[in-house]
């Protein structure tokens, strides 16, 4: 047997190789620790939802809804979007269209492509040039 393998020389081979821990990320961390983004519900372009929203921090809707809304804090109505219901929000940003009962205790923003028809109350109000507001409104 050759001098090469032999178990002398082999027990006193012990080469230094760090150990390497597998980087397994956080699901938390890659979210930024950001809890409002597990509150927040999309309603896609071709959805249509009816019925009653309550306890997302933000409601986005690019399809179609036709709810009533409470314990929302942010509503967004994209340029495809299409709501009719009732809401209570803490802020609204209409860009598409909605129809009925809107109550924003703080901002409501109304994009140049926003309809917005029914009873409306607002704290502040932006309405870009071609947006429309139609039907009662009031100052909170």
């Amino acid at each position: 047997m050759s001098d090469r393998f032999s178990s002398d020389r082999m027990a006193a081979f012990n080469p230094q190789i760090p150990r390497r821990v597998a980087d397994i990320p956080n699901p938390a961390a890659m979210r930024g620790g950001d809890e409002a983004e597990g509150k927040r519900l999309v309603v896609g372009k071709l959805v249509r939802i009816k019925g009653e929203i309550s306890g997302c921090e933000r409601l986005v809707v690019d399809g179609h809804v036709d709810a009533t809304v409470s314990g929302v804090k942010t509503l967004d109505v994209t340029t495809n979007g299409t709501f009719k219901g009732s809401s209570e929000v803490d802020s609204a940003s209409i860009a598409g269209t909605y129809d009925g009962d809107l109550k924003v205790h703080g901002h409501l923003e109304i994009a140049a492509s926003g309809v917005v028809t029914g009873k409306v109350s607002y704290k502040t109000i932006a309405v870009a040039n071609g947006g429309r507001l139609q039907g009662a409104i009031e100052t909170l």
